[in-house]
């Protein structure tokens, strides 16, 4: 998948989720996994440029994912302090995003090796080619639209 596929993606996956956070905890921390969950959806992609790692490599496993967990569980903690479970929180949406990302890999020809290097097992299930314009929009459109609605029928009912 290409970058707009992915952020697409993540949202789609996040959108049910806002209004639960949001009449679970608060508004702040639901919109903060929003963009957490749309920010994340493209780091491990940061690999491409980069001339000594491979692409799809360490930043395509679940021990990069629980990394970036980690930090954004910190990071959450930094910005929503009064909530208990932000730091938890945090781990969670921001691993889950990875391994959302993974999973959008893996539906593609190239795969990945998702437990390298402790098993260099790879997998890929090849249902379209990453650069397929159509379904990267398609995730886009769908997914953008899926949280902006999340979004505003959650502000709404909250009124």
């Amino acid at each position: 998948m290409y970058r707009e596929g992915h952020a697409g993606f993540n949202a789609l996956l996040y959108a049910p989720i806002l209004p639960v956070v949001s009449h679970v905890w608060s508004l702040e921390l639901a919109l903060v996994g929003a963009l957490m969950a749309v920010g994340v959806a493209n780091i491990p992609d940061l690999d491409q440029p980069l001339p000594r790692i491979r692409h799809r490599g360490p930043t395509h496993t679940v021990w990069f994912a629980a990394l970036v967990g980690l930090i954004a569980g910190v990071g959450t903690e930094l910005l929503v302090p009064a909530t208990p479970v932000a730091f938890a929180f945090g781990v969670v949406v921001g691993t889950g995003g990875i391994l959302a990302h993974l999973a959008g890999d893996v539906v593609t020809p190239m795969g990945i090796s998702p437990f390298a290097p402790l098993w260099r097992y790879h997998v890929t299930l090849e249902w379209f080619k990453s650069k397929n314009s159509r379904i990267n929009r398609a995730f886009l459109l769908v997914g953008s639209s899926a949280l902006f609605a999340s979004l505003g029928l959650t502000v709404w009912l909250s009124i």
